[in-house]
Order: structure tokens, then sequence, then C-alpha cells
């Protein structure tokens, strides 16, 4: 007989008889029928054989000896892994046949000998039928106490959740609503928002309960009493996912309030936190008035100084002018008029430092397209002619550009190119570079971790779309365990015997980039060299 995979077959069945000619015409018929057929010829060697490979359904000879069928099926049904096997019994037409005890064992039907092809396949393809629907309702069973149990457990999880979001509401110092968009049915467009929940601190903002403007179309009515724009800018929200963060001032007693709120999209609709922030706000104002009181005083007291320094220094010339013409001077005169020169000069050079460092937090910015490959190559060129005699390799790359302001671009440039220069002086060849990182030659990763020593806040970091910008030099360098003071106004690595300067300079720079919404940071070792990096008009969160 051909072999018939499991695949292709119409079930598995074990035929347990003990007469090998019952054995072959059971096997011989069922084979034709397209079922896979496994043989026994005494109830041990069945037992044995269920065990390694289950059939669909069994056909058992009752009468057989040292183990007859009513035993083996009894011994099939206290085990949970062939308790469910369909049992058809076999029987001798001549046989006394119990068929009480054969359903009370476990069977489910019976066939006779001689055997009735007919029928015989008709009780097989039956029970089988029957079997596949009590293992189909079985595993739909399963499955729906699963489906409960785990609707029971989402439901306890979701009753849970909403005792800790109710909590979590009532709890807050800050303002939490989620809103939901009501649209005009005609055109689509957003024409109020319906409040779905809130806390009581949105709703004594308003001088509400909270009954009163959950699920109410009331929310445009307040909206515009406090700014005409707002609404306007959450339907803003909605409309292109982009979130909205906002300092407003409120008002509707004697005493206004300020508050901050974040609204981000939530379905067809936006979730909102409001914070009371009119203490914080009013601080800030008061410094924000005293650090304009205070840089004006500074200011005028910066020029006065300046008027005195240049008459002082005036004074000096006239002196050394003098005292060059009479010969009772010594050389130690000249000496100390030199020195008192350099003093003021340098006390000039401070003042002058601190004004530009005042001038641009109070001067705007003008964006336009700075060629800094220029600017950099101008302002080397202007150092090389000082210092003829000095070895230099430079190394700048063409065609840089960048929008900027270019006065107070130029500035920073002048100051990171002049450190670069003064700090290399040492050096046998001075090497400055200048340009733009390539990002195919740059590892990302490692420009984050840099950058972020100075920017612990890594939404406030440098990111892949910002172009990055860098002028290195070999220079003296820096020990980096004290780069945290790198930006400090007066704070100096060098002291004045190694290398002159005022410690404004970097201070300058950094508050010209941060007006361009920019980044600056550095590396550095000692004797190896500086590279400064920074970034113009950042695409990091302001």
């Amino acid at each position: 007989m051909n072999n018939i995979s499991e695949k292709n077959s119409e079930g598995t069945i074990l035929i347990v008889d003990d007469q090998l000619s019952n054995l072959k015409i059971l096997a011989t018929l069922l084979k034709d029928n397209k079922y896979k057929v496994k043989k026994a010829i005494d109830g041990e060697s069945a037992l044995i054989s269920i065990e390694t490979d289950t059939p669909d359904l069994i056909l058992l000879d009752i009468k057989m000896p040292e183990l007859n069928g009513y035993e083996v099926c009894e011994r099939l049904k206290k085990h949970p892994k062939t308790k469910d096997i369909p049992v058809i019994f076999i029987s001798a037409l001549n046989e006394v046949f119990d068929k009480v005890k054969a359903f009370e064992v476990g069977g489910i039907d019976y066939i006779t000998k001689p055997f009735q092809e007919e029928e015989v396949l008709a009780r097989v393809k039956s029970q089988l039928i029957i079997q596949k629907q009590k293992q189909l309702l079985e595993k739909e069973r399963e499955s729906l106490k699963q489906e409960i149990k785990q609707r029971q457990e989402t439901e306890a999880i979701l009753y849970q959740s909403r005792a800790l979001i109710s909590g979590i509401l009532n709890s807050s110092l800050d303002g939490i609503a989620a809103m939901e968009a009501l649209r005009d049915r005609r055109t689509g467009n957003i024409i109020d928002f319906s409040c779905l929940v809130l806390n009581p601190v949105i709703a004594r903002a308003f001088n509400q309960e909270p009954q009163d403007l959950i699920g109410k179309l009331v929310f445009k009515k307040f909206l515009n009493q406090i700014n005409d724009d707002l609404f306007a800018n959450f339907v803003d929200v909605v409309e292109t996912g982009k979130s909205l963060e906002q300092d407003i001032y409120y008002s509707d007693q004697e005493e206004g309030k300020w508050y901050h709120f974040i609204a981000v999209k939530l379905g067809d609709g936006f979730a909102i936190t409001v914070r009371d922030i009119t203490e914080r706000k009013n601080l800030e104002l008061t410094l924000e008035e005293t650090n304009k009181e205070l840089e004006t005083f500074s200011y005028s007291i910066a020029h006065d100084f300046r008027d005195q320094l240049e008459t002082i220094e005036s004074l000096i010339y006239f002196l050394k002018e003098e005292y060059a013409d009479d010969n009772s001077s010594t050389k130690n005169t000249q000496y100390y008029f030199e020195l008192m020169f350099q003093s003021t000069a340098r006390t000039q050079q401070i003042i002058t430092d601190l004004l530009m460092l005042s001038k641009i937090k109070k001067s705007p910015i003008t964006i336009e397209l700075v060629h800094l490959s220029n600017i950099v190559q101008e302002i080397l060129m202007k150092l090389q002619i000082k210092e003829p005699q000095r070895k230099v390799e430079l190394v700048i790359q063409p065609n840089v550009t960048a929008p900027a302001d270019q006065i107070f671009l130029t500035m920073a440039l002048e100051h990171l190119i002049g450190n670069a220069w003064k700090y290399s002086s040492k050096k046998d060849v001075t090497q400055i570079e200048f340009g733009v990182l390539s990002a195919e030659k740059i590892k990302f990763d490692s420009i984050i971790n840099q950058c972020s020593l100075y920017y612990k806040d890594k939404s406030l970091c440098v990111q892949k779309s910002d172009v990055i910008y860098f002028i290195k030099d070999n220079g003296a360098g820096f020990n980096m365990e004290i780069f945290t003071q790198l930006f400090t106004p007066f704070k100096r690595f060098h002291s004045d015997d190694e290398f002159e300067g005022t410690g404004i300079g970097l201070s300058i720079v950094k508050r010209i980039i941060n007006c361009h919404q920019g980044l600056i940071w550095c590396t550095s070792q000692v004797e190896q060299g500086t590279t400064f990096y920074f970034t113009l008009n950042s695409s990091r969160k302001s």
C-alpha cells in the first residue's frame, strides 16, 4: 500500500487486534481511504505505541490475551494525555459483548466482525469529525477563558490606572487637562475644544469648578479672555502635531498671574500642563531690571575710567619725553615709565573688552551670509604681517559660509584665531586649521560626548543636523579637568609670564555664539594643542 503523510491524511488511526487477518483487512481499508494507520497486536504494545505517537482514534479489539480491550481503555482514560482519544471497540458478531461496560470504560462506539466496509468508514469518519469539533470547542473554550481572564486583568489595571490618574490629577500642583477638538461638519475646521478631563488647579485658574468645564464647549471663550492668538496656537498643535511651550500673563482679578504651559497633540485634541510661575517671573523681571541698571552703571563707569586712563597715559608720555632730555634721570626711570605704559595699555584693553561684552548683550544682531574662510584668511594675514619671522602652516577650508552677524562673528573669530596664534607661539612651527567637520569623517557619538561636557542637558546639545565649525592649533593646550572654567570672565589657564591676556576674550566669544543660538565647546591636551568647535543657528531646543 502507498504511504500516506500525516499532512495529507484524514487522520491517524491505531488498530489493536491480536488477529493478523483483522489487522490486515482494516489497515488496507483505511489506507485506501487516506487514513494513516498504525498497528498493535496486543494491549501492552498498544499502550507503548500511544506514549510515543498519539493517534487521533483507536480501533480496539475487546478479546485479547493478557490485557483485554476494556482494561486497555480504562488505562487510557485514566491518563491526562490519552483520556480524550476516541475508542471504537471491535467485537465478533457471535461473541458475548457487554455494550454497557464498553461505554462505562470510555468507549464511544463499536463495530462487529465480519467488517462492513461502509459501516466501518462511516463510524470512523463520524467519530473523527466529532473529535475535531470537540477539539475546536476546547480550543475556543480555552481561548474564551484566556480572553475573559485578560479582560478581567485589563479591567483591574484600568481601574487602578483611573484611580492613580485621578489621584495624580487631584494632587498635582500643576494644572493638567485633556481637550478634544470640535470640528465644523461642513469644513472640518476646528471651531472649539471640549474638555475631557482636568484637575482643580486649571479650574481654579478660570475661577470655575471642574464639573462646570468638563464636557462643555467653553474653552475658546476662556482662551480669548487670555490671549487673542492662544486658540489659533492650540489649533496648530492639533493640526501639525508640533508641541507648544509658552509663558502667558492672565488677569481676571486685581492681581494677575504668570503661567507656563506645555501643550502636545493627543488624538484629535491636545493635552496641556500649566504651572503657576508668578513668583519666578517676578524675580526674573526684577533681576532683569537690576541687571540693566547695573550694566548701565558699569558701562558709564568704564567709559569714565577709560577717559581718566587716557589722561594718565598722556601725562606719562609727557613726563617720559621731559625726562628723556634730563641728564639726571636714570635708566630705571625710563624702565618705570615703560611699565606704566604697559599697565595702562593692559587696563585699557580690559575696559575695552568689558565694554564689548556689555555691547554684545545690548545690540541686536543682523543675519546675513558671512564668508568665514575669507575672514579667517584676513585675520591670519594681519597676524603674519606683525610676525613675519614665525614659521606657520595653515589649512583653511575654502568657501565656508554661514548665516550670521558679520561684525560680531568677525570679532569671535579674531579672538579664537588670536588665541590659536598666541598659544602656539612657542612651537617651532605654528599649525592652525579652520574648516567644517565632515559628517562622513566623524563619529558623531564622540562629538556628542565632547559637547555634553559643556551642555549637560542632551536637548541643548549638538544635533546631527547642525553644521559644526572648528579651529585647531598645536599650541600649549590645557588640562581638560578644569574645562568648566574655560568661558568664565577673567579666568586664565596660563600666567602672564607665559602668555599675555585679559581673560575676557572667550567670554566674548561665548556670548556672540549664544546670540546666534549656537553652541561652543573644545577639546585640549597639554602641549598637544586645542580644538574649538562651534555651531550657529543650532537646531537644538532653545
